[in-house]
């Protein structure tokens, strides 16, 4: 770690030890494979392999610690139903025995008796019923709060540790779920790629430091300029994704240009220095869902656009439709 100038948080401590215990042969495989093409080992790269590679273990131990704290409650919860259910038949025994007694001429002691016996099975079954509410509201609490915590570590697992938007995996579930939505209804959804232009040149000359700055910044242009119910990733490195279910290619389009005009329009400067980073531009690949057609196929589309964007001199957008293909004046 110290080789490669990364920071020893416990997510790069995690990926590091697995790497030299080979524990998980897909990561030691990405790390070698990295070094060997002799390609930047910085932490967007270790963020990349922790999302991939840890984050759901992250969620089967809580759904683990959950289960055992469930099955917990579920006992102590079955414990006190048994225990007011022999309280309840007891209660029904002293008032069969009562009505017994009234059943029968006695005299005014014995009566005075059994109505105290009553009141005071009466009182004591109230107080069991409270404490029965008390402890099935406290499991309630429980759940409700064991429900939370899955939620909260969900949603970590699904979040981009350096941007805050949505990682890979949510990605991934999103495009599938938009899908599913989009041939069920006969709806319209896009698919916007994009890229950082040059990063690798801002990352070689500033830092990669100054490289996550431009990749929080570019993330926030996009998560403020999409809509709430487009989905903006994390794709990978400094590429990012949008999803956007329920819009057309045209919308697709616009939108794409407006995150394109304003990254360029903003001068950035390096926060430890103030240092003028000057004007970051971003090429974009703008694909529309063709109903029936594999999530792969979209994605690749997507990138293929957003390769045409490069190519044609990048800090532009290319969409399926060739007509709707913009670039900076």
């Amino acid at each position: 770690m110290e080789q490669y100038q990364i920071a020893p948080t416990p997510e790069n401590y995690a990926v590091f030890s697995s790497y030299t215990s080979d524990s998980i042969p897909e990561l030691c495989e990405a790390v070698a494979n990295r070094i060997s093409a002799g390609e930047a080992f910085d932490q967007t790269f270790c963020d990349a392999l922790y999302n991939e590679h840890f984050a759901i273990a992250k969620i089967q131990e809580a759904v683990m610690a959950s289960s055992g704290a469930m099955a917990k409650e579920l006992i102590q919860v079955r414990e006190t139903l048994k225990v007011a259910e022999q309280h309840t038949a007891a209660y029904g025994e002293t008032l069969a025995g009562a009505e017994d007694a009234f059943d029968e001429k006695a005299d005014p002691g014995q009566m005075r008796d059994v109505i105290r016996s009553l009141v005071s099975a009466t009182t004591n079954m109230q107080v069991r019923s409270r404490d029965l509410e008390r402890r099935l509201h406290e499991t309630s609490s429980e759940v409700v709060k064991l429900r939370s915590n899955l939620e909260r570590v969900r949603e970590e697992a699904m979040t981009d540790a350096l941007t805050g938007i949505a990682n890979r995996k949510r990605f991934d579930e999103m495009l599938r779920k938009g899908r599913r939505s989009s041939d069920a209804n006969h709806g319209s959804m896009c698919l916007i790629l994009c890229d950082i232009d040059h990063f690798k040149r801002f990352n070689d000359t500033w830092g990669h430091q100054t490289g996550d700055q431009i990749i929080r910044f570019v993330a926030g242009c996009m998560s403020r300029i999409a809509a709430e119910h487009h989905t903006v990733a994390r794709y990978g490195g400094e590429e990012f994704a949008v999803v956007m279910p329920k819009t057309s290619l045209s919308e697709a389009a616009v939108l794409a240009e407006k995150v394109r005009v304003t990254v360029e329009g903003k001068r950035l400067l390096r926060k430890s220095t103030s240092e003028d980073l000057g004007n970051i531009t971003i090429s974009l690949g703008v694909a529309e869902y063709a109903h029936g057609e594999a999530i792969e196929d979209l994605i690749e589309r997507a990138d293929a656009n957003l390769y045409k964007s490069k190519k044609a001199g990048r800090n532009r957008i290319t969409s399926d439709d060739r007509a709707g293909a913009r670039s900076a004046a």
